[in-house]
């Protein structure tokens, strides 16, 4: 799989999760998904005065499948 495939399975993983179990619906929405490593990537979420981070780990496996091994979030405050 090429990079730019892995990451569209990657962020598509990512956004199914958000939309799953990100609860505020409010706001701004999604701002922007930062990859912080190879299997760190950073989703920020915009709502009034603040901006909360969803950071996800994830695995890829060779034929594509993506598992997200971890989440943790914080919230920036503006």
């Amino acid at each position: 799989m090429d990079p730019i495939k892995q990451s569209i399975c990657i962020y598509q993983a990512i956004l199914d999760d958000v939309d799953r179990n990100y609860a505020t619906r409010g706001g701004g929405g999604i701002a922007r998904i930062v990859q912080n490593s190879t299997n760190s990537y950073a989703v920020h979420l915009l709502q009034e005065g603040r901006e909360d981070v969803r950071t996800y780990e994830v695995k890829t496996s060779p034929g594509g499948k993506v598992t997200i091994t971890g989440v943790t979030e914080k919230t920036l405050r503006h």
